[in-house]
């Protein structure tokens, strides 16, 4: 049997967007917060750079995925 698993990340105020509909502010940590880089596949793949307890929390995190479903503006 297949598992879901909801995520979701905000800021302490509980907002996900500023008020120009931007995410820097909670997402950016993925590209700019260590030197160990993570590749995420697929047709457009991106490079994550995180530390290193980071990039083990991701790596756990997605080892096991199937597939992500996400928002309207991420991919």
């Amino acid at each position: 049997m297949s598992k879901v698993v909801a995520i979701m990340s905000m800021s302490l105020d509980g907002f996900v967007a500023d008020v120009n509909d931007g995410v820097g502010e909670v997402f950016d940590w993925y590209f700019h917060s260590g030197d160990v880089e993570i590749e995420t596949g697929g047709s457009d793949p991106m490079t994550f750079t995180m530390s290193e307890e980071s990039a083990e929390h991701v790596r756990t995190l997605t080892s096991r995925l199937g597939a992500v479903l996400t928002g309207r503006r991420t991919f």
